[in-house]
């Protein structure tokens, strides 16, 4: 199950990842700021994705966690009260895509966490054959 975990949230890292390209490539490289972001969450998309594929441990998925809710954060802040003097209205089918991209690397790296604990060993009392 920790497999398909870390397949899922590096196949969401993946879409995340190409959909900033896609909207840089389309007209996002102009935009102050922005445009050099779009291209670090690219980068930053492939390393994480490849951390979680060849080492995955504790610190690589927290920074997956931390790296797809800012994601997250940045793209709702661009639609409400604007980030880094940018703002955009409209939810079209990429922000939507975005966003369900990044929601499902979070679940997936979670529940890829979750998956790979071990069970601490808990011992069982001693009983004794005779009653009391």
């Amino acid at each position: 199950m920790q497999r398909i975990a870390r397949v899922a949230a590096a196949t969401f890292l993946v879409v995340g990842g190409g959909i900033h390209l896609n909207l840089w490539r389309g007209g996002y490289r102009g935009i102050r700021y922005i445009g050099p972001l779009f291209l670090a969450n690219v980068a930053v998309s492939a390393l994480l994705v490849l951390a979680l594929l060849i080492r995955p441990d504790a610190r690589v998925a927290a920074a997956g966690i931390l790296f797809s809710v800012g994601s997250a954060g940045a793209l709702l802040m661009s639609r409400t009260t604007g980030i880094l003097g940018f703002t955009e209205r409209a939810w079209t089918d990429m922000a939507v895509q975005a966003t369900t991209a990044e929601i499902g690397a979070v679940v997936a790296i979670a529940f890829m966490l979750v998956a790979g604990a071990r069970p601490v060993p808990v011992p069982l009392p001693e009983r004794s054959g005779r009653r009391g």
